[in-house]
């Protein structure tokens, strides 16, 4: 993991928050609050879906929105370009947001190295990520997901839908027997032709298909952790509903939730 020279600017601690919790919150301002199922994932919750794009975009760009650099950041620019280009805006480029540590500190370091000055929305991520993996043990993973108030674009439904999708990714980066089986069960149970499926639903969604752990990181979550049709179903994933059952339980089977 790449070390920040930066110190931690004093900032009270998350406080430990049910998934239930989380829920019901609904800030007026940005804050991070710590699941309390697993003190390892950090949760940022944003008042809006504006907010939250301007904290969040440039990060998602560098680690998993298809088609771009993964060795330097966007500009504001190149980000505004790359968000126009897929017909989405910045507020729904994504409705929530998961990222391991390593790849944050990545980030932060990049942006140190080319001088690519942060906007208020970024640093305030930065500030989080460092009191993030300063309260938990050395050498432990953390991770940093999202997701924003509801609003017209954004019900309560796909609230909930989205904060237990990015749950699940921050228990994949954080639990390395979580890690485990979902690899095992992409690689070694999974067939090419359910791979292909998954892949070509997640190209469709705008990720990078070219990383596995991310194929497979998605597939557990939308697989299982994302009940609303809107965002996944047989028929976006263009199989039949008996084959996601299939692919559901071959998924579940083992997995060491916490």
């Amino acid at each position: 993991m790449v070390v920040l020279p930066v110190p931690l600017p004093p900032h009270a601690p998350a406080p430990f928050a049910s998934e239930a919790e989380l829920l019901a919150a609904t800030p007026e301002r940005s804050v991070m609050l710590r699941l309390r199922e697993n003190p390892a994932v950090f949760v940022l919750l944003f008042p809006t879906l504006d907010e939250q794009g301007r904290a969040l975009n440039r990060i998602a760009a560098l680690i998993e929105k298809a088609g771009q650099p993964r060795d330097r950041l966007l500009t504001d620019r190149e980000l505004a370009l790359a968000i126009e280009k897929t017909g989405e805006t910045p507020a729904t480029w994504y409705l929530g947001h998961d990222y391991q540590g390593s790849d944050l500190a990545r980030f932060f370091a990049l942006a140190e190295r080319d001088g690519i000055p942060l906007n208020p929305a970024e640093t305030w991520v930065r500030e989080r990520f460092l009191e993030a993996r300063a309260l938990v043990p050395h050498g432990s993973e953390v991770a940093l997901i999202s997701t924003a108030n509801s609003d017209q674009r954004f019900d309560p439904a796909m609230r909930a839908a989205i904060l237990r999708h990015e749950i699940s990714h921050g228990n994949f980066f954080t639990l390395p027997a979580v890690r485990a089986h979902v690899l095992k069960v992409w690689r070694d149970r999974f067939r090419e032709r359910d791979r292909q499926a998954i892949r070509a639903f997640l190209e469709r969604e705008g990720y990078d298909v070219t990383n596995e752990l991310l194929m497979a990181n998605e597939a557990m979550a939308y697989l299982l952790f994302t009940p609303d049709a809107r965002f996944f179903s047989a028929r976006l994933l263009g199989v039949t509903e008996a084959e996601v059952t299939r692919l559901r339980a071959l998924m579940r089977d083992g997995l060491p939730l916490p």
